[in-house]
């Protein structure tokens, strides 16, 4: 009886060991950025763009420069933004450079409303990729701004990028 006693005693001892273990490891292991590693970010920029219609499809490059959280002074630059002038759905893909050449790499989906000089726009943007410090970068967040043509096929304009980014070299 004495013996089987201690074999309960120890099967026991060595469950809680084993969960304690594991309780330990799960707590000091490496974890995956998430939710938590993302911080506030903002960007203005002024534009200017060039377009090309080719109905009912408008390709627009669209160049420019501002100021963006955890990038300071930066460029950005599309080339391949197409919107469709009958529904005003419009997708993008952005790259901001910061001044040291590290790069943020930003899908843009907004819907453009015509206005008498041009358009305004609203919609969403994620980061699908980066270089440098914003290597395996994730965020998104919304995006409103304005164009408006100062000849047939060009202008300028301005918009606001706000949500989060992870925070930089967070996933390094």
């Amino acid at each position: 009886m004495k013996t089987l006693t201690n074999i309960k005693s120890i099967n026991s001892l060595r469950a809680s060991c084993l969960t304690l273990l594991a309780a330990v490891t799960l707590v000091f292991a490496p974890q995956p950025a998430t939710a938590k590693d993302q911080v506030p970010f903002r960007a203005d920029f002024n534009t200017v763009f060039e377009s090309t219609l080719n109905f009912p499809f408008i390709s627009v490059h669209v160049t420019g420069d501002g100021e963006a959280t955890h990038l300071g002074r930066t460029a950005i630059e599309t080339t391949d933004q197409v919107g469709n002038v009958l529904t005003g759905a419009t997708t993008a893909t952005y790259h901001l450079t910061a001044a040291n050449g590290d790069e943020v790499v930003v899908e843009f989906y907004f819907l453009a409303l015509p206005t008498q000089t041009g358009f305004t726009f609203a919609g969403t943007w994620e980061i699908t990729g980066g270089t440098g410090r914003f290597t395996n970068a994730s965020g998104s967040g919304t995006i409103e701004g304005r164009a408006d043509f100062t000849s047939a096929t060009g202008g300028v304009g301005q918009f606001t990028m706000i949500g989060t980014i992870s925070s930089p070299g967070s996933l390094q």
